[in-house]
């Protein structure tokens, strides 16, 4: 009998669709160089595109889109063209986050997560300390301690509160135009990341590797993910000693308490996304703990730890570009490798991003069941 034929018109299709807007895209800022969102002109600096100029931007996006529609038509072939279209997909699937994407996203989920962040604490303080057991109670206590320090400091109150809120939604609004450009870019590279998914994973024909064996990755995953949850406590803890009289890097000419509540929402942002990352190597990120009112002792479902995980991995990959040729460009951080090394320390993206996707899907080796090899 002879062997049905693997359907691939999904991936082929989806290429198609992609590469399309990919062209739109690249024609629409060539006919209309005013709509263009990058270049010199750019306030946003953290970027490989603020050095791109509108011809160079729309005709590689026109290339792009060129590559993409020859995706299309490989996926649809028989090897060994089909096995072309997973690596040349992945490969727009890298160019797109590493090159056009940008800060954007980082900057979205953080300031998303620091709006939230007075809410998750006085949460977590509240039920740490009425059903968290003893070590429970010592981090409300914790919390609690750097809530009181943070009112008496003076940054919090109902109006500072206010001030804070309204300073984060106006600059959501003074750059939401290039604020969805930047995702738009993001969100083109998981397009392609999908496609390449695809692709890679039809053409696949054997079993797991060892690596990604269970217990392979439980080993190299633990160490994954305290490596990322490191990453972003030296950021976190500058960040915070601006709820104190102590405030590290906050010039005297714009100390304000809004601003100081910014950046310590930021820096509760930071840790909250700690606590999380070890989350994916301890038991109450595989069964929710029972101090949790309604949820606790189900399991975790894997998707409610892999999507934010890869979302946050992903973004931190894609502005890791932008901050190193920020920084070398304009020297930011510090002259020389003091300068390099200190903004590592500060905003550890190139190395925060790798180690959170790692330990992303070290977990999500571990929690899923071995798939049965695809045909390709």
């Amino acid at each position: 009998m002879q062997t049905p034929r693997p359907h691939r018109s999904g991936p082929a299709t989806a290429a198609a669709v992609v590469a399309l807007v990919t062209g739109g895209i690249g024609a629409g800022w060539l006919a209309r160089p005013s709509t263009y969102p990058f270049g010199a002109t750019d306030r946003v600096t953290m970027s490989v595109t603020h050095d791109l100029p509108v011809a160079v931007a729309g005709g590689t996006l026109l290339a792009a889109a060129a590559l993409g529609l020859a995706i299309a038509v490989l996926a649809g072939r028989p090897a060994p063209g089909h096995r072309a279209a997973g690596p040349l997909a992945a490969g727009l699937a890298g160019f797109f986050a590493l090159v056009m994407a940008d800060t954007s996203l980082i900057s979205l989920l953080g300031y998303a997560l620091a709006l939230g962040a007075p809410l998750v604490v006085t949460t977590g303080i509240v039920l740490a300390c009425v059903r968290g057991g003893r070590w429970g109670r010592l981090a409300g206590a914790a919390l609690l301690l750097l809530a009181t320090v943070a009112v008496l400091a003076g940054p919090v109150d109902p109006g500072v509160l206010l001030r804070f809120t309204r300073n984060v939604l106006h600059a959501f609004a003074e750059y939401g135009t290039r604020l969805l450009w930047g995702l738009a870019m993001a969100a083109l590279a998981g397009a392609w990341g999908a496609v390449a998914y695809r692709l890679l994973r039809a053409g696949r024909t054997g079993g797991r590797p060892g690596w990604a064996r269970p217990e392979r990755a439980r080993r190299w995953g633990r160490v994954a993910a305290l490596g990322a949850a490191l990453c972003p406590l030296p950021y976190a803890f500058v960040r915070l000693t601006w709820l104190t009289p102590w405030a590290i890097g906050l010039d005297r000419d714009i100390d304000d308490p809004a601003l100081r509540l910014q950046g310590g929402a930021l820096g509760c942002a930071a840790l909250i996304g700690a606590v999380l990352t070890v989350g994916l190597v301890s038991r109450w990120g595989e069964v929710v703990p029972g101090w949790v009112p309604v949820l606790g002792h189900r399991p975790v479902p894997v998707t409610w730890a892999v999507a934010p995980g890869g979302l946050v991995a992903t973004a931190t990959c894609v502005a890791a570009p932008g901050l190193l040729l920020h920084a070398v460009e304009t020297g930011g951080f510090g002259e020389g490798l003091r300068g390099v090394a200190f903004g590592l320390l500060f905003f550890p993206f190139p190395v925060w991003g790798p180690l959170l996707a790692a330990a992303v899907l070290a977990y999500a080796l571990r929690r899923r069941p071995v798939e049965a090899p695809v045909a390709g």
